[in-house]
């Protein structure tokens, strides 16, 4: 049996309030259940056809996978510990068809007013409710010891998950768990010590003496709440306007609206010195998967903004108060620096948290992305969901969550009856509300640069946005959510940008997935389509643009997009012969780094079409000797072809053996492939991910791949390189160019910039390291930063096959501009000195 284990510190403040909201009385003598009760009630609209039965044996699955599900606090415990149940128990579904609408809202009172006992199991109650045909509400109840408000949008999603498979006959289909919330309490024991001058300051701002300021109300007869709340929406454009305002600051949207929130509160209280408590997942410094994992890892860090100077009074009203955009500077830095200090142990002299009096929360469920698809369809309902912190101690307390279509925010204030008058909070809302409208204006934001040139791109397929994220296949969000978020008009949109010592280069992505570019499009065709994002690059001041992956080759290698672009002075290059010298240099770059001598080996190339043929040319021009042995390998039936070419590589290389290795399968590389290859180029981007298969590869291999997706079980090559160390599997893409920096367009919608499978998607989307940039990208920004009418010499642009001249010609223009190989790497993970140094010799007989 599991022993118990004890609670983390968020877990001891809930248990407190627990015990003081059950010892005061409400109205009529009994404890108060009115906003005293430190659980929370989430509210999920649910449409489609919906079986009970099944629904309940997802539930089942879920109690058995998530232990805080099935979690008490024994009474009496001192110290207070926590007790998992046996994984057998089982959580009943309270279903009811309801006769008319109204009895909704009766129910969900009902619910709302039931309380929990820490010591008494369950502490989670789901009510499913039928309110009309294929239409239902599920009321998630549960108390804070046990889970937070993203814990909720977990639990709704892998129930949604299993449902549906469970529906179709499947099995639950959930990744296993590797840790659990007992692994991350005991992992919170351990102290975080600060080890920067700006976590001392921080430490010591907060040891300074502080007196909270005092807020009284008259005291509530019976019939008065014990919370006054009041609620308002931010349309999208001025949400929009706030982010942009966030982004000079280098921070986020939640960062304007707690600076408002912060200045509301020193016109409420008459105090610039205060102490607000941020709440925050918990789950980032966590647990491996601890964003897997139900249970309340939400904590509350505290923020004391540091004054502009040393003699900034502590009262409003001696100077003139510092601008907004001076206050969120101090507000971003503060949440940074709370961040990664973790909770302070402080309290007041009445022994609660400090964090507790004015509290603030950006809850989002869009965190997790939407779920995948079933027949069933979920949205949280913002009307019937309280995910309130403990009311306990807490004055004032702000929750911000994104509008139901995703543009706008819904902000709730809620202030206790015993510190604010309800005419106090309307006017404290008024106020806020007034900071948000002006922030925009008093700190005028600078319009972002030109774009010197772009890449055309297309989004990863929706299981690969997951594998980016490092989720399971079945947690990626759905395809049509992110098209109608990211591109609500259906049109090519600015992503992001990159400074680089070359100039401003912006990612445009079509509405596309990379699965849907070689069927039926969802509008127009793909040359079209690629053509008004040439437009648009235009319009974005693109002197030149280049082609992403699939494009070219989809395209007529680019013939096709000009035949339907307006003309303009903006240019159209296809990036492959940048591409072609992005391959080479890595190649060597390899051979140089474990000494291999490029005449004794053996060399492997996977995927003769435009990029694998023209890097072969170069790599062949550029090497003072060829290959001793050279294998050309694709699709099956392009055996003639690859004959054709073997002959002429023959003619051109008289001391170079040349052999055609034709697969019979397109789903699998030839045996001769892992048995006689020392070097393997793989250029078949749109093939499957597992082409090769790393666990044949020889020890002492090296391979090189431009294909993309990867062609090879990326996971499986990293654990091969760290623990076998011996072979060498790398990205051929990427280009060195010094320093580069990437800006996220700032107008892209909330969501997009805080949800984490979409935002580790757009660092995949740019993926580069620091300082490099992907070579199909730096194609049309080297064009547009060497095109010079007055010298005539121009980089010749590159539409239909590179041909050995051009492929030369970009050659050397990139060495000309300082373009450097980029450092050896699979994905983001750079390939350490141990692992280059430990790989084996290549194998000389043959």
């Amino acid at each position: 049996a599991l022993t118990s284990y004890p609670l983390t510190p968020s877990q001891q403040g809930f248990l407190l309030a627990d015990a003081l909201a059950s010892s005061t009385p409400g109205a009529s003598g009994t404890p108060d259940a009115s906003g005293a009760n430190p659980a929370w009630l989430a509210r999920f609209r649910i449409q489609g056809p919906l079986n009970p039965d099944v629904f309940q044996r997802s539930v089942d699955v879920l109690m058995a996978r998530h232990p805080m599900l099935r979690t008490v606090f024994p009474a009496g415990a001192r110290p207070p510990v926590q007790q998992e149940l046996p994984a057998s128990l089982r959580l009943p579904v309270e279903t009811e068809t309801l006769a008319h609408p109204g009895l909704l809202e009766e129910r969900a009172a009902e619910e709302a007013n039931r309380r929990f006992e820490p010591w008494a199991w369950p502490l989670l109650r789901l009510r499913l409710f039928t309110v009309a045909p294929d239409e239902h509400v599920l009321l998630v109840h549960a108390h804070h010891l046990i889970g937070d408000g993203y814990s909720a949008a977990l639990l709704t999603r892998e129930l949604l998950t299993v449902y549906g498979r469970f529906a179709r006959g499947l099995t639950h289909g959930l990744q296993p768990l590797h840790s659990t919330f007992r692994d991350h309490a005991l992992h919170r024991t351990a102290p975080r010590q600060p080890t920067t001058p700006q976590a001392e300051a921080y430490r010591a701002r907060h040891l300074a003496p502080y007196t909270p300021p005092v807020l009284r109300a008259p005291h509530p007869d019976g019939t008065t709440p014990a919370f006054h709340t009041t609620t308002f929406t931010l349309d999208a454009d001025r949400t929009h306007a706030l982010r942009r305002l966030a982004r000079t600051a280098d921070t986020t949207l939640h960062a304007p609206v707690l600076t408002a929130y912060y200045r509301a509160l020193t016109t409420l209280t008459g105090r610039r010195d205060l102490v607000l408590g941020l709440a925050v997942t918990g789950r980032d410094e966590s647990t491996q998967d601890a964003h897997h994992v139900f249970g309340p890892f939400a904590e509350a860090v505290a923020l004391r903004p540091a004054p502009p100077t040393d003699g900034e009074p502590a009262t409003v009203g001696e100077l003139p108060p510092p601008g907004f955009g001076e206050d969120l500077r101090r507000i971003a830095t503060e949440s940074v620096a709370a961040r990664t200090a973790g909770p302070l142990d402080l309290r007041t002299p009445q022994g609660l948290p400090r964090t507790a009096q004015f509290f603030f929360t950006f809850l989002d469920f869009t965190a997790l992305g939407t779920p995948p698809d079933t027949i069933l369809t979920l949205r949280a309902d913002d009307t019937g969901t309280e995910l309130a912190p403990p009311p306990v101690g807490t004055d004032v307390f702000l929750a911000v969550r994104p509008s139901p279509n995703g543009e706008g925010l819904h902000i709730t204030a809620r202030a206790s009856a015993s510190a604010v008058t309800f005419e106090e909070l309307t006017g404290f809302a008024g106020e806020l509300r007034r900071q948000l409208a002006k922030a925009p204006h008093n700190d005028a934001t600078t319009p972002a640069p030109p774009l010197d040139a772009a890449l055309i791109g297309y989004l990863p397929a929706p299981h690969h946005l997951a594998a980016f994220a490092g989720l399971p296949p079945d947690t990626a969000p759905g395809r049509e959510a992110i098209r109608a978020l990211l591109f609500p008009d259906g049109r090519a949109r600015l992503l992001e940008s990159i400074t680089t010592p070359l100039g401003r280069s912006g990612f445009v992505s079509l509405p596309l997935f990379a699965d849907e570019l070689t069927g039926p499009l969802p509008t127009g065709d793909l040359a079209t389509l690629t053509a008004h994002a040439v437009d648009h690059a235009a319009s974005l001041g693109a002197r030149c643009v280049s082609l992403a992956g699939m494009i070219p080759s989809l395209t007529g290698y680019g013939y096709d997009v000009l035949r339907r672009t307006a003309a303009t002075t903006t240019t159209l290059t296809t990036g492959h012969a940048t591409t072609t010298v992005a391959v080479v240099k890595t190649v060597r770059t390899a051979l140089d780094a474990t000494g291999r001598d490029l005449a004794e080996l053996t060399l492997a190339v996977v995927g003769c079409g435009s990029i694998g043929t023209s890097s072969l040319r170069l790599l062949l021009a550029r090497s003072p000797h060829p290959p001793a042995r050279l294998l050309l390998c694709d699709v099956p039936g392009s055996a003639p072809r690859l004959r054709r070419l073997a002959a002429e590589l023959s003619t051109d290389h008289p001391t170079m053996a040349v052999q055609v290795v034709e697969p019979t399968d397109t789903r699998a590389l030839p045996a001769e492939v892992y048995g006689t290859a020392d070097v393997i180029v793989t250029a078949v981007s749109g093939g499957p991910t597992t082409l090769l298969d790393v666990d044949r590869l020889r020890p002492g291999t090296i391979v090189v791949d431009d294909s993309f997706p990867h062609c090879f079980d990326t996971a499986r090559a990293l654990d091969r390189m760290r623990h076998e160390q011996d072979v060498l599997i790398v990205g051929g893409g990427l280009l060195a160019l010094g320093s580069t920096e990437t800006h996220l367009s700032p107008d892209l919608p909330a969501a997009a910039l805080t949800g984490h499978a979409t935002a580790r998607a757009q660092q995949h989307l740019a993926l580069h390291l620091p300082g490099t940039l992907a070579s199909c990208r730096l194609e049309s920004l080297l064009h547009a930063h060497l095109a010079d009418p007055d010298s005539g010499t121009e980089l010749p642009l590159i539409h239909g096959l590179v041909d050995l001249p051009r492929a030369l010609a970009h050659w050397d223009a990139a060495e000309a501009s300082g373009v450097h190989p980029a450092p050896l790497h699979l994905l983001d993970h750079t390939i350490a000195p141990e692992t280059l140094t430990a790989l084996p010799p290549p194998r000389r007989s043959r």
